[in-house]
């Protein structure tokens, strides 16, 4: 086990006149290309792969999709991500762990031998095995040393098979696999990446795996060199079935949607509540990602006010809705007087609620902090952080009013209280509701010290205020800035933010063309020296 831990921290056409087309939209990534040339591209922290990412690799890698990562420790987080380098340190724990699942995994890849080594066993056979599967394992070719070494860990082997499992083995624990390594080219006090590192960029950008032979191949032939080429890639991996996973894990993290899995109500108080309930909590939202992200425009705006959903039989009951028959989700249009994007889904309204009532204080904060970038202040040490228990002869907004009259409450609660009562339509596990203890349900809502500030009645006309807001453009920016950096912005980047602002607001806030956007990006091509 103790061997573990050094090797990890070593580390003009002719033809018939035609009416003219209607203008096409300007390339929404062509400006970021020369607005920041030149600039300091900002740190590029050494990053390590998260459980999302490991699982993903030995899957596309070694084709084992049984998930191994989840042996190891969970990742921390750090601003809302488990991908922030700053929070990943390595405890002798995951470098014990990183060995034995290694070994798991390098023992079933050899159960497939043939398959994993297509030549007849022979010493020219391993050769070409660490050539070829050290590639695409380190992401980059193998030098002769490294072969040498490897070949060396195949000659320690009984027999063939056990020598190319010691390979796998080995390759699994290097550095170079567990970590993303970044030498690149010096110019100046900067770092231009090699192909290779920029396909690697892209590839864990887009799908969190690793580069597929496309990639590769086009890294080896130097076309993956120029904005242009880089951006063209990104386009077809964003076509890719793998992009769409990776889009659910940064929305799962940003949007809180990950805990869905810890949704708990007191059957005795919030009736019709069943833990089954979390899974198609879980498909709607996932399944209306799909719809926006692949199918749709892929933009901001759907995503928060889009009039329709995804239900099965199971989902459509539980909302007492005529839907699908099947189990299978399927597109359901909704009254858009009650429904809009994501912020009306039950997941999310679920999660944002305690185990017997809703959370005016927690749906107005994630607003204030996820989608607005704002952070409301602490409270004061002695606050009562309880909120007040449920009441029948009230309703929840009459509980809470206490918020805004105590003083040391106010300044705090003014930023969400407000906002969250325009929630107050759904339960506590999102279900529609217009009255609350026999009274008729008061949405009036407010939001402050924001671009859009004013009032609102409802969520769903929130949600079309928000979609207007330049605020949480921005907010959207910065939250996948961080998510594909893997790191905060800093002043440096403030020429990248304000560049991929307009690259934003330029494609119609297509979030598919935003992560394009990130490829043409100073700190995508660069690195700062160290």
């Amino acid at each position: 086990m103790k061997r573990a831990i050094p090797l990890l921290l070593s580390a003009a056409c002719m033809g018939r006149v035609q009416a003219p087309e209607k203008p096409t939209r300007p390339d929404p990534v062509a400006a970021i290309r020369a607005a920041c040339a030149g600039r300091d591209p900002g740190p590029a922290p050494t990053r390590r792969l998260t459980r999302f990412e490991y699982d993903n690799t030995i899957r596309d890698l070694l084709g084992d999709a049984s998930a191994p990562g989840k042996q190891l420790p969970p990742d921390e987080a750090a601003l809302g991500f488990d991908n922030n380098a700053e929070a990943r340190s390595v405890t002798e724990i995951l470098a014990d762990g990183y060995m034995k699942v290694a070994e798991q995994v390098a023992r079933r890849a050899v159960e497939h031998l043939d398959t994993l080594v297509p030549c007849p066993p022979s010493l020219g056979c391993a050769e070409s095995f660490v050539r070829t599967f050290g590639k695409r394992a380190w992401r980059r070719p193998l030098d002769a040393r490294e072969r040498t070494r490897m070949l060396r860990v195949f000659e320690r082997g009984e027999d063939f098979a056990t020598g190319i499992r010691l390979v796998v083995q080995t390759f699994l624990q290097a550095p170079q696999f567990l970590y993303r390594i970044e030498r690149g080219t010096p110019v100046g006090t900067r770092v231009r990446l090699t192909p290779y590192e920029i396909a690697t960029r892209l590839s864990y950008l887009l799908w969190a795996s690793m580069p597929d032979e496309a990639l590769l191949v086009a890294a080896a032939d130097g076309k993956i060199e120029t904005q242009e080429q880089i951006a063209s890639q990104a386009r077809r991996m964003l076509a890719d079935p793998k992009a769409l996973a990776q889009i659910k894990h940064f929305h799962d993290q940003w949007l809180d949607l990950d805990r869905i899995d810890e949704i708990h109500k007191d059957k005795k108080v919030v009736k019709g509540y069943k833990p089954e309930l979390r899974e198609l909590f879980r498909g709607e939202t996932h399944a209306f990602l799909e719809q926006v992200m692949v199918r749709g425009d892929g933009s901001l705006t759907a995503m928060l006010t889009a009039p329709y959903s995804f239900m099965n039989a199971g989902l459509a009951k539980y909302h007492g809705l005529t839907g699908p028959a099947g189990e299978v989700f399927e597109r359901v249009n909704l009254d858009p007087t009650q429904r809009a994007g994501l912020l009306t889904q039950a997941g999310l309204l679920s999660v944002l609620a305690k185990n017997n009532q809703t959370s005016p204080v927690e749906r107005g904060k994630f607003v204030r902090e996820r989608l607005l970038c704002t952070t409301p202040p602490p409270p004061p040490p002695n606050a009562e952080v309880k909120p007040p228990e449920p009441d029948p002869r009230l309703t929840t907004r009459e509980r809470f009013a206490e918020h805004v009259e105590d003083v040391g409450c106010a300044k705090c609660h003014r930023m969400m209280d407000p906002i969250g009562f325009g929630f107050e339509n759904y339960d506590a596990i999102g279900r529609w509701q217009a009255q609350e203890n026999g009274k008729p349900i008061d949405n009036a809502g407010e939001v402050v010290d924001s671009d859009v500030a004013g009032e609102f009645h409802g969520a769903v006309e929130l949600a079309h205020k928000l979609a207007q807001s330049r605020d949480v453009r921005s907010c959207v920016v910065k939250n996948w800035f961080r998510y594909g950096f893997g790191r905060s912005e800093e002043p440096a980047d403030s020429c990248t933010m304000e560049a991929l602002g307009k690259s934003f607001e330029g494609s119609g806030l297509s979030v598919r063309e935003l992560l394009v956007a990130l490829t043409q990006t100073e700190a995508f091509l660069w690195r700062r020296a160290r």
